[in-house]
């Protein structure tokens, strides 16, 4: 293992991952957007939404997992790193099994590929651990030199959120974009209430959305072609 001033060529390597993984999950988020407003313009269903939102996640993964193969093999852990990266594929492909799920209307096969594509992202997520990832398989804003503040939840009732974030973090606040949970739009800011120290946010869910989100922490995060977009991402609860 050859160490430089910055560190050794694993960790040089996994910072370029790292970037990848930035890189594909702002193409999903930016998808999914894109797919709404398509969807709502041209009169789509519900469901014809729900699947191209999946093919846009899908696409996503299948563009990380060729970033990843024109980056070149590990210098070390390469084994290791191969079997993480063609869990993207493996993903892409349950994204696409559930959007042909909604546009079928069929929800047991919907249902059953969603906790396939769950079980493949805990699976994702392990591989990960033993490399020297400070993005991918966590959750982040995308910038590592730039910590935006963890908001706290205090309270949920069906379709709304009361969080508090620190005071610092109103000017990010003002510049919400949305609310998302596990790469799905799930609500919207419709409240902010500066305090001494602290912002009280409400946020509005969508009804589908009412029984699945509840998770304790909320994290902020830039948007990567407007860094003065933010997004509310809540972090799944146990």
């Amino acid at each position: 293992m050859s160490v430089g001033p910055f560190g050794s060529e694993l960790d040089k390597y996994a910072s370029k991952v790292d970037e990848i993984c930035v890189e594909s999950f702002h193409r999903g988020i930016e998808g999914e957007e894109e797919a709404e407003a398509i969807g709502e313009e041209r009169g789509w269903s519900g469901s014809k939404i729900e699947a191209e939102i999946r093919y846009a996640w899908a696409g996503a993964l299948v563009g990380q997992y060729r970033m990843l193969k024109e980056l070149g093999p590990a210098p070390e852990k390469t084994g290791l790193m191969d079997r993480w990266a063609r869990t993207s594929l493996q993903r892409a492909d349950l994204y696409r099994r559930i959007g042909d799920a909604w546009l079928e209307s069929n929800p047991n096969r919907e249902m059953g590929s969603e906790i396939e594509l769950n079980l493949a992202k805990t699976m994702s997520d392990h591989l990960a651990e033993p490399l020297p990832f400070q993005i991918c398989g966590k959750p982040t804003n995308g910038h590592d030199n730039e910590r935006l503040p963890t908001g706290q939840l205090l309270g949920h009732a069906p379709l709304i959120y009361t969080a508090e974030f620190p005071l610092s973090s109103l000017s990010a606040l003002r510049r919400v974009r949305g609310v998302y949970w596990r790469h799905h739009i799930a609500g919207r800011v419709v409240h902010r209430v500066p305090g001494s120290e602290t912002v009280l946010v409400e946020i509005h869910l969508r009804p589908k959305f009412s029984r699945s989100v509840v998770g304790s922490d909320l994290r902020l995060f830039r948007g990567r072609r407007d860094p003065s977009v933010t997004w509310i991402g809540i972090v799944p609860g146990e």
